[in-house]
């Protein structure tokens, strides 16, 4: 962790940026999420165009984030070990590669569905070891007390650019097409090279206690002695399995059931992006430690009513406006949630940690993809939602009943 930042002429919501290094990685983040938004909203709706079935754009979003349940321990354990600036530059330039194969597919009209789905896999691996390494390098950029606007910070930048990139999207699939989008997100990772090659980081100081052996077991029992950071791991697994899947159910919602067509797609994911800028900014602005239960309550609630509205809404307006809650109440709940586990994680155990908080998202994500595509494809899109909300409901309310047995972290 950094000492103290001088004091600098910057507004509380956006203390963070008082640190240089955290500037550079925040600005260069926005650039490059941007990309990936982009490439998502393409690849979802070229699944599905070539499929006209939900299950593939599902398939496709479980693809990305599947190999971090079986990568995540050895990307969180590397990054405890290995210098966390490296190993993020290194993954980034393989994700470049990686956005530059699958222009050059599209271009060249290679890009059977299977296709995709094998460079999806690629993606998630080299994820699996990229996101371990990215959250904790955040800590090494600011003070402890920075930290929770720092995270929401950054996901104030990656919901800007989840607004902005499904609607450039949108643009790019009605114009030159998927080989655009794709190229447009191998070029954005050049600002995250150039910002990493640019920060001046202390040496890391990670030494575990003696007698502590490395390994994801070592994160575990860290973890395990501290029952409400284990709660709240459980009902991020539970957001992660009923809501998140919403991403993947867009296309049919926006074709079958509001007959709004690839623009009404672009527009709802771009809802779920604005709304999760303003849930980012309210956590920047308003997050401390005395008010994380009551944002974390919040975004669970917040998720439920959106989730509802959704399966309510006859229109494209209505639709747009719940998606945009859904985003708010998710952004609220994983922000708050992450800096959490940052904050409870010893420094040489936090690469550990936050492997074990991704691999249950990443566990949560594509079973709960692939279960409700399933069911939107057997039972209908509205009531796939219905489930969903249900979902949300009873996880929330399960363990807010257990964490009253045990202190606050």
């Amino acid at each position: 962790m950094l000492p103290p930042a001088p004091p600098a002429r910057w507004p509380t919501a956006l203390r963070a940026l008082r640190h240089r290094n955290y500037r550079l990685y925040l600005f260069a983040q926005a650039i490059s999420q941007t990309g990936f938004w982009v490439q998502m909203a393409a690849l979802t709706w070229l699944a599905y165009e070539l499929t006209g079935q939900s299950r593939w754009p599902a398939l496709l979003s479980a693809a990305h984030v599947l190999p971090t349940v079986v990568l995540g321990a050895w990307g969180g354990g590397l990054a405890d070990r290995w210098p966390r600036r490296a190993m993020v530059f290194a993954t980034q330039s393989a994700l470049l590669l990686l956005a530059l194969a699958l222009a050059a597919m599209a271009a060249l009209r290679l890009c059977p569905v299977e296709a995709l789905l094998a460079v999806s896999l690629l993606n998630g691996a080299v994820s699996a070891l990229d996101q371990p390494a990215r959250l904790a390098l955040v800590y090494d950029m600011v003070t402890r007390d920075d930290l929770l606007n720092a995270v929401a910070l950054s996901s104030v930048g990656f919901n800007v650019a989840r607004a902005v990139g499904p609607a450039l999207a949108g643009q790019l699939l009605a114009g030159p097409g998927a080989a655009a989008c794709f190229l447009v997100n191998a070029v954005t990772f050049l600002a995250v090279l150039i910002a990493l090659g640019l920060m001046r980081l202390p040496p890391a100081a990670r030494e575990a206690p003696p007698g502590e052996k490395g390994g994801l077991l070592s994160g575990a029992r860290h973890l395990g002695a501290r029952p409400r950071l284990v709660l709240l791991v459980v009902l991020a697994g539970a957001m992660a399995f009923f809501a998140w899947p919403l991403l993947s159910l867009l296309p049919a919602l926006a074709d079958k059931h509001l007959g709004a067509g690839e623009r009404g797609y672009a527009s709802m994911l771009s809802g779920l992006g604005v709304g999760a800028l303003v849930g980012a900014l309210g956590v920047a602005a308003f997050g401390t430690a005395w008010r994380r239960p009551a944002l974390l309550a919040g975004g669970v609630v917040l998720g439920v009513a959106a989730l509802v509205g959704l399966t309510r809404a006859a229109s494209l307006p209505p639709a747009v406006a719940c998606c945009a809650l859904a985003g708010a109440g998710m952004i609220v709940f994983f922000a708050t949630g992450q800096a959490t586990m940052q904050l409870g994680a010893a420094d040489h155990n936090r690469g550990r940690v936050m492997a074990i908080w991704l691999m249950v998202l990443s566990a949560g994500q594509p079973a709960g993809n692939v279960v409700f595509g399933w069911l939107a494809d057997a039972r209908g899109v509205v009531e796939a939602i219905e489930v969903q909300a249900a979902g949300i409901a009873l996880a929330g309310a399960a363990v807010a009943l257990a964490s009253r047995r045990f202190a606050a972290p």
